[in-house]
C-alpha cells in the first residue's frame, strides 16, 4: 500500500502537458453545426485593446489581451469565409517593467504564416485556442475534416 501511494503522488506531481487542460472533444459535431469551414494561412495579426489599455488593467486577468486575425482562405469545405469576421484568439501581456509576470499555460499562440483550420458558428465567429474546433491544420486535422465531408452528401 505504501508503495501505491508513493507511485501516485509521483504521477500526480508530474508536468503536465497544456493538452491535458480541457477533455478532448470529437470535431465531427463541430462541423455539422458550423456555419463556414475552411482552411486558411494567417496573414495579420493584432492586438484589439491599445497597449495603454493593457498596461492600466487592474489584475493580471485583465491583462489577456483579444488578437485579431486576419486568415486567407485557400480551402473552403462548407459556408462562405468572406461573409464571417476575423479569428479570435487570446494572448498574455506582461509589462516588462513589472515585478510579477504572468503565465496561462491554457493560451496558444497564433502568428501571421500559420495554417488553420477555420470553423465558424451562425454569426460568424471563429476562435482559436487550446479546446475549439479551429486549430491548426495538421495531417491528424487534415484527415478528419476529409473523411467528415466525404461522407456528408
Amino acid at each position: 500500500m505504501k508503495r501505491f501511494v508513493i507511485v501516485w503522488a509521483s504521477l500526480a506531481l508530474m508536468p503536465v502537458t497544456a493538452s491535458a487542460v480541457c477533455a478532448i472533444e470529437p470535431l465531427e459535431p463541430e462541423l455539422e453545426v458550423a456555419e463556414t469551414v475552411y482552411v486558411g494561412t494567417v496573414v495579420r495579426s493584432a492586438l484589439i485593446p491599445s497597449l495603454d489599455q493593457l498596461r492600466s488593467a487592474a489584475t493580471l486577468h485583465d491583462r489577456r489581451a483579444a488578437i485579431r486575425h486576419v486568415v486567407e482562405p485557400e480551402i473552403v469545405f462548407k459556408g462562405d469565409p468572406s461573409t464571417m469576421g476575423a479569428v479570435l484568439s487570446r494572448w498574455q501581456y506582461n509589462d516588462p517593467k513589472a515585478s510579477r509576470q504572468a503565465v496561462f499555460y491554457e493560451l496558444t499562440t497564433l502568428m501571421p504564416g500559420d495554417t488553420i483550420l477555420v470553423v465558424a458558428d451562425e454569426r460568424g465567429l471563429a476562435h482559436y485556442g487550446l479546446c475549439t474546433a479551429s486549430r491548426i491544420w495538421n495531417k491528424d486535422t487534415e484527415n478528419l475534416v476529409r473523411a467528415y465531408f466525404s461522407s456528408v452528401p
